[in-house]
């Protein structure tokens, strides 16, 4: 009986020991809004400052680029004359931010990439025709 009764004052000390252990803060990534574009997203740190990428077509049409609070990319584009389309998630889960990485690739074509969770570098591409490629490891 003394056995069993030492093993269990034991196995109570170790559950104290277990919860009272302090928890390892994890640093939650910083929320922005953009008072011109609209939208919360992830910013700073890993994430850059603004936390925002932005693309600016020839004709003065504009593309904005950012992680969400779900990690995935959203863009939101205007027209030249400064009329806001709604937010689209471009997919992906990205620990983070994202860059335009090919710029001048002619006729509205370019790259955005941002870092995946395997922590290599993913980008998609914007065709000439408005569509997007599926995302690819470029790292």
């Amino acid at each position: 009986m003394r056995k069993i009764r030492t093993a269990l004052a034991a196995a109570a000390l170790a559950a104290v020991a277990v919860t009272a252990a302090p928890a390892v803060a994890v640093a939650e990534p910083m929320h922005c809004t953009s008072p011109a574009w609209g939208g919360e997203y992830l910013c700073g740190n890993e994430y850059g400052s603004p936390g925002m990428a932005e693309y600016v077509y020839r004709d003065g049409r504009r593309q904005v680029f950012v992680i969400g609070t779900d990690h995935a990319v959203w863009t939101r584009s205007s027209s030249a004359s400064g009329k806001k389309g709604s937010w689209s998630s471009l997919g992906g889960y990205l620990i983070g931010g994202v860059g335009i990485s090919a710029s001048d690739m002619g006729n509205g074509r370019f790259e955005i990439a941002a870092r995946g969770s395997d922590y290599k570098l993913w980008a998609r591409r914007h065709a000439e025709d408005g569509s997007w490629s599926a995302w690819t490891r470029i790292s």
